[in-house]
């Protein structure tokens, strides 16, 4: 006899229908490298919230949370390959998509791997966290901790 699946894990792995489809147009080069290719955001509520707030608390002039695009990990797509999505449920709205990019402009030619937490909010899927690749010269933390970071040292030193 074939071996059957359990209800619960039919329930997982369709919980993350159309998570890698959202992932992969992040990267659609159609749009012109990193982006929904639309007017939406591809964040969620509360880390579309955080940006809002790291934005509020930049001053005028100054350069901002954001200094690279955290889609690709980049100042300039250029060149970038969109390699592999893995996702994988993480619950009935969550799911976990692992991506690997290269950069084939690059020599060598050099490769990242990041994690998008995702959420699923009014239907969609959104980024609700970038876990980054620790492998980079320069690692750094996730991305919600992170402007977390930003917007306290901001206001720590708008306070000054």
């Amino acid at each position: 006899t074939a071996p059957t699946s359990s209800p619960a894990a039919t329930v997982t792995a369709a919980s993350a229908d159309g998570a890698e489809t959202f992932v992969r147009s992040l990267y659609s080069t159609e749009t012109g490298g990193t982006g929904t290719g639309d007017d939406t955001t591809p964040w969620s509520a509360r880390t579309a919230a955080l940006i809002a707030e790291s934005e509020a608390v930049t001053a005028d002039g100054d350069q901002g949370y954001f200094d690279a695009d955290p889609i690709c990990a980049c100042q300039d797509d250029g060149g970038m390959m969109l390699r592999s999505v893995t996702v994988t449920s993480t619950g009935p709205e969550t799911a976990e998509a692992v991506v690997v990019m290269q950069w084939t402009l690059a020599q060598p030619v050099s490769s990242v791997r990041q994690t998008f937490d995702l959420v699923r909010e009014g239907g969609a899927w959104k980024i609700d966290d970038i876990q980054r690749d620790q492998s980079l010269e320069f690692p750094q933390a996730p991305l919600v901790q992170d402007i977390n970071r930003y917007i306290s040292e901001t206001r720590a030193g708008n306070a000054a």
